[in-house]
């Protein structure tokens, strides 16, 4: 039996204080998650990152074939009882751990106070957006007109040759400036996606014809796709899916401007089972490890000339989809963004 996403945490006989979560062995990537679960333990990524020591050993031996009941079970420090069941045998095999907590009134009210604290810090971060949304317009109006005054003096004819190259880089100061408030808009509004049928292969060709402008500018620089050529369907925004490609683009062409070859792949998942995997991979100088933890952090960024919004803007469109983000890279090894997304689409 195929397991389809979903349908197995939606059942008539589970209980709505029952946490639920469907996984992979021996991976343990966590494929699926009912609410109550989120709302006890939010979204890890894999069963091994719960504190859950008896749930760990019980996993060890287990074969995924027939059910398992965990009378005490304690995940994350809450006190419950489990249960382990098989959904799938394909590999790699899917299970699903029924959670039920004891009923903890103090541990239900510091849940209610994260959720609240959670719903406050997303007010704010709606009233931040519309707030940088004012700020960026009010600052772009003027800095057209000094742009376009610099430009009617460049085009001058009695221009003193001395002073083409400081309005020259005058000019290239102001475009620096427009990108970063361009960032900053894109970090801090609001988005709503639209999702739709898309095939992942036209997806990269047409985020790659957006930055054709930077690659032309890297002419050292090559870009290949590696995706199968028969249509691989997912189901996302397309405005926000080309803007995660677009970002990690001139992201590996920034990375490297002396030139070397960016691999854009995509393909079905071998950990989470109806998932499609795309990965972005660069040939640059790499980041080092004490500053790993910070790459997806809102203007953190290793580059002199960064604004250090690229990957944080990633991150949240990534995650605005249900999908998960993934970075490694060391120091002269280049970088690798991985992206986990639901596959969809006539093909799904």
């Amino acid at each position: 039996m195929k397991f389809a996403a979903g349908s197995v945490l939606d059942r008539d006989h589970l209980a709505p204080e029952q946490a639920a979560a469907v996984f992979s062995l021996p991976q343990g990537a966590v494929i699926d998650s009912n609410r109550r679960f989120r709302d006890l333990f939010g979204t890890p990524e894999t069963i091994a990152s719960l504190d859950a020591p008896d749930l760990h050993r019980i996993l060890r031996t287990w074969d995924g074939t027939e059910p398992r009941m965990i009378r005490r079970l304690s995940l994350d420090g809450i006190e419950g009882r489990g249960r382990l069941l098989p959904v799938s045998a394909s590999f790699p095999i899917q299970a699903i751990l029924q959670f039920t907590p004891r009923v903890d009134e103090g541990r239900v009210k510091d849940l209610l106070e994260d959720r609240l604290q959670q719903i406050g810090n997303f007010e704010r971060m709606r009233a931040l957006g519309e707030t940088a949304a004012v700020i960026v317009h009010e600052i772009r109006n003027p800095l057209s007109s000094i742009r376009l005054g610099i430009e009617s003096v460049r085009s001058s004819r009695s221009l003193p040759p001395t002073l083409c190259p400081r309005l020259d880089t005058a000019l290239e100061q102001l475009g620096r400036l427009d990108k970063i408030l361009g960032s900053i808009r894109n970090f801090a509004r609001p988005r709503r996606l639209e999702p739709r049928p898309m095939d992942v292969r036209k997806t990269f060709e047409g985020a790659l014809a957006s930055v054709e402008a930077a690659l032309q500018a890297a002419p050292r620089t090559t870009v290949s796709l590696k995706v199968r050529p028969d249509p691989l369907w997912i189901t996302a925004d397309p405005e926000g899916l080309a803007e995660v490609i677009q970002n990690l683009v001139l992201n590996a062409v920034e990375a490297r401007p002396e030139g070397g070859e960016i691999s854009l792949s995509a393909t079905t998942s071998g950990i989470r089972a109806g998932w499609v995997e795309i990965q972005v991979v660069d040939q640059g100088p790499g980041i080092p490890p004490f500053q790993m933890h910070r790459v997806f952090q809102p203007f953190f960024t290793t580059k002199r000339t960064g604004t250090g919004l690229g990957l944080a803007i990633v991150k949240n469109l990534v995650e605005l989809h249900g999908g998960f983000v993934t970075l490694q890279s060391g120091k002269g090894r280049g970088t690798t963004v991985t992206i986990e997304l639901p596959a969809g689409g006539p093909a799904a």
